[in-house]
């Protein structure tokens, strides 16, 4: 495939980021709009969230049809493996046009929990060592998050993951030189994974809620930002040079998103028409790893 052939309606893979109730989920199940879409759901016991959001008050008969394409199943401490199997099968067999993970910072904790073989051992721990995890654990973290990103790559679908970055601290140096410094990791235990994910995703979105205050009233935004501020990094190769943020504000994050997609991809398709030098004025390059060299 020839990069010129590249476009930007293609399945693309998207890393949903923001604090809890930001709508990261809801943006993502917006995509069942456009089709069938299977949900992986580590969060709470139930999705619930859709139900009371997609409802005929808000979005007429789209929210019917996005309630009947949105396909679900919870995964714990206790079938964290299964999240694996599932996308294994995903891989053979894949019907869906969106494969959403809600979420990576709950699924890691889970997956560190499924090692220590929790909720399924019954003796009685006496020890608090016997509940602890050691590099084990984490190791099984780290494989479990990285085997499903790899996989996830040959899904003939969109991608999308959710994940909610959590406060933590960061020590560097020591004695005197130490410092201690207030970083947001995407996981909930080890500090590799949360390094490795982002380069698994071409999107970062993240999530954010603005107020705007007129004739002493506030209105409430929510705002898919597309660059980094702060420590709160995001990326858009697709929309980057066209957009900064996307505002979802009582809209479906889906048409939003489609509706820039289009836009930018209009824009690339009228620079492409435009006229170009000819054969014979264009400059040649020569290979420079043609040259032989003699010893």
């Amino acid at each position: 495939m020839k990069a010129s052939d590249l476009t930007l309606d293609s399945p693309q893979s998207m890393l949903f980021k923001g604090p809890f109730g930001f709508g990261k989920t809801l943006a993502a199940a917006s995509f069942a709009l456009q089709g069938p879409v299977f949900m992986s759901y580590w969060d709470k016991k139930r999705p619930i969230e859709l139900l009371t959001f997609f409802t005929k008050e808000r979005f007429g008969a789209k929210s019917e049809q996005i309630m009947d394409n949105i396909t679900f199943e919870v995964y714990s401490a206790e079938n964290a493996n299964e999240y694996l199997n599932k996308v294994i099968d995903l891989v053979q067999d894949c019907r869906y046009t969106a494969v959403i993970n809600d979420s990576l910072t709950f699924m890691t904790a889970s997956a560190v929990n499924w090692s220590l073989n929790f909720g399924k051992d019954k003796k009685l721990h006496k020890k608090i060592k016997d509940i602890l995890p050691d590099w084990d654990e984490y190791k099984v973290e780290t494989s479990l998050i990285t085997q499903c990103i790899d996989l996830s790559k040959k899904l003939p679908c969109h991608v999308i993951w959710t994940a909610h970055p959590l406060p933590t601290t960061r020590v560097e140096g020591g004695g005197n030189s130490m410092r201690v410094t207030k970083v947001n990791s995407l996981v909930s235990y080890g500090s590799k994974v949360a390094a490795m994910v982002p380069g698994g995703f071409t999107e970062i979105y993240h999530f954010s809620q603005q107020n705007d205050y007129a004739d002493g009233k506030t209105t409430k935004r929510y705002v898919a930002m597309m660059d980094s501020i702060g420590d709160e990094f995001a990326k858009s190769p697709l929309l980057g040079s066209h957009y900064k943020e996307l505002d979802f504000t009582n809209k479906l994050f889906y048409e939003v998103w489609k509706e820039a997609i289009d836009a930018a991809q209009s824009k690339i398709v009228e620079s492409k028409a435009e006229p170009t030098a000819s054969a014979t004025e264009q400059t040649v390059l020569a290979n420079p790893f043609a040259t032989k060299w003699k010893v």
